[in-house]
Formats: C-alpha cells, sequence, structure tokens
C-alpha cells in the first residue's frame, strides 16, 4: 500500500517539475476560510509594530511556509495553528522557542544567525506587548475559525514574509531531509540500501513515546528500525498522500476512506490510472458517475468496474488519534472484476425490489448499541463486514442476525398507544431482507439447499431470496408474520388500537410461543367475522411448514423472530398473490386502505 502511495507521488512529481519545497510546504487544515495572524518586525529599527490580520489565502502558500509539527516544541518553521484556548502558549513554545533554537545552530552562517538573533531579541524585548497584541487581534474572531500565527518581517523598505527569506526555506529543507548518522540498510519502500531518514512520519501507524512500538524496546534511537525510508522515497510518499487525501478521499457513512491505485504491470497502460492520478480528470469522472453503493456523490467506483486486473485498489480507513494515526481497516489488491461482482449484485437487489440497494442498507444495523450513545460503537463490526464483501468472505448469518433483529426489536417496542409506528420497523426489516438478497447473490452467505419441499403459492417470494427460505419451518415463521400483520391491521381498522401487538413479546418469541400464536389468530380473524379464504391459506400453509418441522427447529430465538418479522414487512407481496386473480376476500378492500393508512408498501415495488 505504501509503495503504491509512493509511487503516485513519484508520478505526480515527474509530471509537475515539484522541488522538495513544494513537497513539504503544506496547507493547514482549515475546512474553508481561515485568517492568519501577522507579528510585524521591523529589523533596521529593531521594533515590533504590531498585529495585523489577514484573510488566509493558498495562494501565498510558499510565503507561509507552513509544515506543521509535533505537538510539543517548535515547527519546522515559525509558523503554527494557535491554541485558541491559550495564544501565548503557541507564541512561547511555537515562535520564540523556534528563534531560540535556531539562532546556536551550526548549521547556519554567521549572517544568518546574526538575522536570527536579532528577531529572536525582538520577541523576546517585547513579549508582553506582543501576546497582548496576539489577543485583542484574533479576540472577536469565531473559534471554529482557522487562525495561524507568523511573522511578518520589514527589511529595508519592504514587508515580507517568512518564505521571502532564503534560510526559513534552507533551514526547513535540511531539518526535513536529515539522515541517521551512518545508519545505511535497505528502505522499506524501494529496497535500495541507501542512508535512511531521520523522520519517516508521513503515516502516522506508531509513535517513539511507548515501547510496544520502539524496535528492540525503549530506545528512541532504535525507531528507525520500525519505518526504514531514505529521503527520495520520503518525498515521494508525502507528496502521494497529498494527492490521495486532496482527491481520492471518500466519505463513508460517518467514516472515510482513501482510495489507493496500484498497477501490477509497469508497461501497461491503464487509461484509468492517468485519469485518477489526475486532478481535473478526476473532478470530470466523478461528475460522469451516477451509480454509488455508498452515500458519497463524489463516488467513483463504478467507473472501476469495467477496467481489466492489470490494476488493483487498496481501500484505507483511518482515523487520527493525537499526534497518531490508527488504521480502522485495510483491504489491499481489490481487482477491477471484483468491484463489478458487487455493482453486479447490487444491480440484481435493485431489479428485483426495485429499490436502489447501498452499504447504507447494512450501516442502518451497525451505528450504535444504544440509541443514546454518543459515538457510533459498532464501527468496527460495520467495516469487519465491508472487508468481507469486497474480499469475497463468507459471513456467518447469526452473527448478522442479531445486529439485524437488536435495531429491529428496538423499533417494534417504538408504537404508540394506538399501535402506530414512531419510527422505522418496517423499514429496519426492508433494510436487513434486501441486505440477505445483496449477501446471497455475493454468495457471502450459505443457506441449506431446497430440500424437496411441495410447491407453495408464494414460491415466487421465497424464491427472491434465493435459499433463505429453503427450510420449511423459515417459511411457516415468514407466512406466520405474515398473517399477524393481517390481524393488527385488521384490529387498527376495527378498534383504532392494535392489542394483539403484546402477544409478540417484543420479538422475543420462541417456538412454543409461535405454535400457539397460529390459533390465536385464526380466533381473533373469526371474532372479527374475517377469516376469509385468502388468510386460510395463509394459515394453511403456516401450519404445514411449521408443524412439518418437528419439535427440534434447530433456531435460536432470533432467528425464528427475523423471518416471522420477515413476513410482517412482506405482507404486501403475499396480499398480491392471494387477490391477483381476482380472488375475493372479506375484508380484502379494508387491507388495502390499511396498507395505503400505514404507509407499508411491497418492497418489490417501492422505489
Amino acid at each position: 500500500m505504501l509503495s503504491a502511495i509512493r509511487d503516485i507521488g513519484k508520478w505526480r512529481i515527474a509530471k509537475s517539475g515539484k522541488k522538495d519545497l513544494d513537497i513539504l510546504i503544506k496547507e493547514p487544515n482549515f475546512k474553508k476560510g481561515g485568517k492568519v495572524a501577522l507579528i510585524k518586525i521591523n529589523l533596521d529599527e529593531k521594533r515590533f509594530k504590531g498585529v495585523e490580520l489577514e484573510d488566509y489565502d493558498s495562494a501565498k502558500i510558499h510565503k507561509y511556509l507552513f509544515r506543521g509539527g509535533v505537538s510539543q516544541g517548535p515547527n519546522p518553521t515559525p509558523i503554527s495553528i494557535i491554541n485558541i484556548k491559550n495564544p501565548q502558549k503557541t507564541y512561547d513554545g511555537k515562535i520564540q522557542k523556534w528563534f531560540s533554537k535556531y539562532s546556536n545552530n551550526s548549521a547556519t552562517s554567521k549572517e544568518e544567525k546574526e538575522f536570527i538573533e536579532n528577531i529572536k531579541g525582538i520577541l523576546s524585548d517585547h513579549h508582553d506587548q506582543i501576546v497582548q497584541a496576539i489577543d485583542a487581534c484574533i479576540s472577536d474572531l469565531p473559534k471554529k475559525e482557522g487562525k495561524l500565527l507568523t511573522l511578518k518581517i520589514m527589511q529595508g523598505k519592504e514587508w515580507k514574509y517568512i518564505g521571502d527569506f532564503e534560510i526559513f526555506k534552507k533551514i526547513l529543507t535540511k531539518n526535513e531531509s536529515k539522515m541517521i548518522g551512518g545508519k545505511i540498510a535497505n528502505c522499506s519502500i524501494c529496497g535500495i540500501p541507501k542512508e535512511l531518514s531521520e523522520d519517516a512520519g508521513v503515516f502516522k501507524f506508531y509513535t517513539t513515546d511507548k515501547p510496544g512500538f520502539i524496535s528492540g524496546g525503549f530506545k528512541e534511537d532504535d525507531s528507525w528500525k520500525n519505518f526504514p525510508v531514505c529521503s527520495v522515497c520520503k518525498l515521494e510518499l508525502e507528496e502521494g498522500r497529498k494527492f490521495v487525501e486532496a482527491s481520492l478521499n471518500y466519505r463513508f457513512y460517518g467514516l472515510s476512506y482513501l482510495l489507493i491505485p496500484k498497477l501490477l504491470l509497469t508497461e501497461v497502460d491503464a487509461e484509468i490510472i492517468g485519469i485518477l492520478l489526475d486532478s481535473n480528470k478526476t473532478i470530470s469522472l466523478k461528475e460522469r458517475i451516477k451509480k454509488r453503493i455508498t452515500d458519497d456523490e463524489k463516488e467513483i467506483l463504478d467507473a472501476l468496474t469495467n477496467e481489466k486486473d492489470t490494476l488493483t485498489f487498496s481501500f484505507l480507513f483511518l482515523k487520527s488519534e493525537q499526534s497518531a494515526e490508527r488504521i480502522l481497516l485495510l483491504i489491499e489488491d481489490v481487482f477491477p472484476s471484483r468491484i463489478n461482482r458487487i455493482f453486479k449484485a447490487k444491480d440484481y437487489v435493485d431489479k428485483i425490489t426495485g429499490d436502489s440497494f447501498t452499504l447504507g442498507k447494512i450501516r442502518h444495523f451497525f451505528t450504535k448499541s444504544d440509541e443514546n450513545k454518543r459515538d457510533y460503537d459498532l464501527n468496527t463490526y460495520f467495516l469487519d463486514i465491508i472487508d468481507k464483501i469486497f474480499r469475497g468472505v463468507p459471513i456467518d448469518f447469526s452473527f448478522l442476525n442479531r445486529f439485524f433483529l437488536t435495531k429491529i426489536r428496538r423499533d417494534f417496542l417504538d408504537y404508540d398507544s394506538k399501535g402506530k409506528e414512531k419510527f422505522n420497523f418496517h423499514s429496519s426489516i426492508k433494510n436487513a431482507l434486501i441486505s440477505l438478497i445483496f449477501f446471497g447473490n455475493l454468495g457471502l452467505i450459505k443457506f441449506a439447499e431446497m430440500k424437496d419441499l411441495e410447491e407453495s403459492k408464494f414460491e415466487d417470494v421465497f424464491n427472491k431470496y434465493g435459499n433463505t427460505f429453503s427450510l420449511p419451518v423459515r417459511r411457516g415463521l415468514f407466512l406466520t408474520g405474515a398473517l399477524t400483520e393481517m390481524l393488527l391491521r385488521k384490529q387498527g381498522k376495527e378498534r383504532g388500537s392494535k392489542p394483539f401487538l403484546k402477544k409478540l413479546k417484543g420479538l422475543k418469541m420462541d417456538d412454543r410461543d409461535i405454535k400457539a400464536l397460529l390459533p390465536a389468530i385464526q380466533n381473533k380473524f373469526e371474532e372479527y367475522n374475517s377469516f376469509g379464504k385468502g388468510k386460510r391459506l395463509v394459515a394453511e400453509e403456516a401450519y404445514n411448514y411449521l408443524f412439518a418441522s418437528g419439535d427440534n427447529w434447530k433456531l435460536s430465538v432470533d432467528e425464528i423472530n427475523f423471518f416471522f418479522a420477515g413476513g410482517m414487512n412482506l405482507v404486501g407481496e403475499i396480499n398480491d398473490i392471494l387477490y391477483a386473480k381476482g380472488e375475493k376476500d372479506v375484508d380484502l378492500e379494508e387491507d388495502i386502505q390499511d396498507n395505503e393508512e400505514t404507509g407499508v408498501k411491497n418492497i418489490s415495488k417501492e422505489n
């Protein structure tokens, strides 16, 4: 993955003709806009001339000479993001300390030392006055607006930024290309024995202040062994990351990932690589994509589906944690053919459901274990499923169903006193069923093969889900759920409430509960004089399937209630079959009216 990012950087440097300094300079991570507080120093008069505020201008990136650095100690150049809670801390630790550090640096000439020493003296002499001026300058700015602190220096008759002076550029370049004295080893990127860079921290996958992260124990001098990189690869890696983050960074349901392309055969001229590595073409490509499987409108995966398997893609999910970064998930070497297979599964789901499948259907169940929690604590499980989708690894249905039922049960309990949904009970069931079709089409979930089942009147509904309904007991549970939903709608129509909901035990029923439920449903329908031909047919098939399964169903409580809930959601499809040929039921017209009032629709017809 790192080699692929280095290759991208190498390609970009060769195309743009960038110099080392161009690569080292960064833009601050401001969401938009930003301000720059400039401490004005007149060198000739040795005086402080106030603090000036200007809008941040990305066209001045070479003048600002921003690089960023460690949380403790000065940055590579005297410019820093302001600590809004304590601006003096920024001034003392990032500006004054920089001049203290480099005023005695042996790498600078006599003239350069004198230049730095003079500025250091002015900053020290006017310390309190400067701190007060900084506070006054930024006090009225919005707290969330980005702010930088740096210098503006008058030498002669002209005001200059630090980037206008060679000394600052020279120190930045030397500092960032510093080698480990006498350490020659194979670079972990190019594999060539070279003198290694002292700081290869383009990615902060490890820190040097904890024993477990340092090769050889708690010896910071040996930290280079974790990630030995030569200076050339370091710059190419840095340029590659900069481009990937700017152009190939995508949202992913509250997370984000970097899409990293890699050519398998260097002699192959892959047009898509040229497109992906050209900023303008990438933007144009994103505008043409219409089909997506994520929530990011800029997603370009559909454009990769027809590429030959002469390149692969890596998906890197990163999370920043203070001064380090943690890899949440790295999916490496995904071929275009695999991406194409995923989109074909999406197309299949879209065609038979009339819905537009995205991975958001799965994310629906993997956000928070408790709705009252502040953060998404199920990200690890969600990313594990995404990993299996892209790598084609089987998924355990019982694992999935545990999360399906947690969400479905939670929504099931969100009925008001009249039995109407407050939230998304039926939507949750629908998302689970659609996800099962997707997983099944990809071959990630496998149920037992069909065993000599008598053909059902509802075979078209069952066949839509592959082998999901290969066992008689699952079909029986499904039809029982559909019949229950018919009764609930009838109760809602007749009474304005749905007292039968209590018998469903919050969807924690076992096999004994289900067997007792069927006669109770029939009795209630007969009380309403509403047990017509259609409902009798559903009840008969449910009885036959359940009791043909014997006493040992070999299903967990979660599985029992999942297939039951599935029937509740797809009752519209059952009704479509029952009454498609003009067959009449005692209260069919009322059932249809109930459907419209509850907003529950057949998933094969909902757009």
